[in-house]
């Protein structure tokens, strides 16, 4: 029992230390940005950066601001620039303009602002979705008493109380479905199945031979039409918005935006990893996106014509000479983000670690050898695998809990 209570007690220790241990370490690197962030302004037509810097030695943080020319900015003249981001502290300071370009700043335009993060990777769908009203008596969107899928059969409206397809509904909708011109299964249906938003604009569907269609419910009956699109779509991110029904990726990971007119428009913009943050307002549409060491920011016209762009070296930790000495020196380190739930690297001490580990498991040999311990014993060999694996950590926990006699 004191051996199995002693091997639990190492293993807590080590993902104790692997916790702490790399934490501690950044903390004692020198002085390096932490966050770069660019912006567009409305009121000067050119781009902001925003780079905040921090002490790791006293942490002490502060924030920077900057045109593109590299003039230092002040917080105010900041905000200034950017009435939309900073609209309550220019109020509070009476600094907020009363009009922008000709255009009053009233309260509907101040917060008629939308973000949205833009991702070209499909993500999970349970295939079963409701359709909302999108001609409602009253302004709101209502949870159905009835989903839908569409399957080899077609589409199948299901009632949510018994389980059982609604045939009428269905012939109804597959009618309509088929005379656009759409060829069941549906390959991938995307939407927006909630009622936490101010209107329901349908789905969006692609069918067996992945062309697009258009599906809505208006005063029960259904509306189906084709979108011709000439590319293959990847993925598609719908919006409650005036102007746009969706974003839409091609297997390139090029984008498009679909307007609520059926003007399918390829926006001037790269972004490769497939992934981008999108704001926009009355006066522009910025797309932000980043690759290994780079952030990079498109300023878009409300008609989605090219104004600007500009890229900003990030001088990310990872790519620094104290990172490369971290990763030799901890084989591994645990977080607690729930965003890396997804993802956890595993160490490969043979390629990474053999040399830190190696000289851990020299230093722990040569005191057992000082003490004239015998190699043999199986709590030795043990220890021995442990150090080896997990280097440092491993080093630690067996002489905090050595063996006993």
């Amino acid at each position: 029992m004191a051996k199995i209570v002693r091997f639990l007690l190492i293993l807590i220790t080590i993902f104790t230390l692997s916790f702490y241990l790399p934490s501690l370490y950044q903390r004692t690197v020198e002085k390096r940005p932490l966050k770069t962030m660019i912006y567009f302004s409305e009121v000067s037509h050119d781009f902001v950066i925003a780079r905040e810097s921090i002490d790791s030695t006293t942490q002490e943080a502060a924030m920077l601001y900057y045109d593109t020319r590299g003039n230092l900015l002040t917080e105010t003249e900041y905000m200034q620039l950017l009435p939309f981001n900073n609209r309550r502290k220019l109020k509070l300071m009476g600094l907020m303009p009363d009009s922008l370009d000709g255009v009053a700043l009233t309260t509907d335009v101040l917060k008629n602002v939308k973000r949205s993060m833009l991702v070209a990777d499909r993500s999970f769908s349970y295939g079963l979705a409701p359709l909302f009203e999108s001609a409602p008596e009253r302004v709101g969107v209502s949870l159905p008493d009835d989903i839908f899928r569409i399957g080899k059969r077609g589409i199948e409206f299901i009632d949510c109380t018994t389980g059982e397809i609604l045939p009428e509904k269905s012939a109804r909708f597959a009618q309509a479905m088929q005379a656009a011109g759409f060829e069941a299964p549906a390959r991938d249906i995307y939407g927006i199945p909630s009622v936490i938003k101010r209107w329901d604009s349908g789905y969006f569907i692609t069918d067996r031979n992945g062309r697009l269609f258009h599906l809505m419910m208006a005063k029960g009956a259904p509306y189906c039409r084709h979108i011709e699109t000439g590319f293959e779509i990847k993925n598609i991110k719908c919006h409650t918005d005036e102007e746009i029904f969706c974003h839409i990726f091609d297997t390139d990971n090029r984008l498009y935006v679909l307007t609520t007119d059926y003007r399918l428009l390829p926006l001037p913009i790269e972004i490769p990893s497939g992934r981008c943050f999108m704001t926009s307002n009355d006066f522009f549409r910025t797309y932000k996106t980043s690759e290994k060491d780079t952030s990079i920011l498109f300023a878009l016209d409300p008609s989605f014509g090219f104004v600007a762009r500009h890229a900003e070296k990030i001088d990310h930790y990872d790519d620094t000479r104290e990172a490369a000495w971290e990763r030799h020196l901890f084989p591994f380190a645990t977080m607690k983000t729930p965003g890396y739930a997804h993802f956890i690297p595993l160490p490969n001490p043979v390629r990474d670690f053999c040399i830190v580990n190696l000289m851990c498991f020299l230093v722990w040999a040569a005191v057992k050898l000082y003490k004239r311990r015998s190699f043999k014993r199986p709590e030795n060999m043990g220890d021995a695998i442990v150090i080896l694996l997990t280097g440092i950590y491993g080093l630690i926990a067996v002489w905090l809990f050595p063996n006993r006699k």
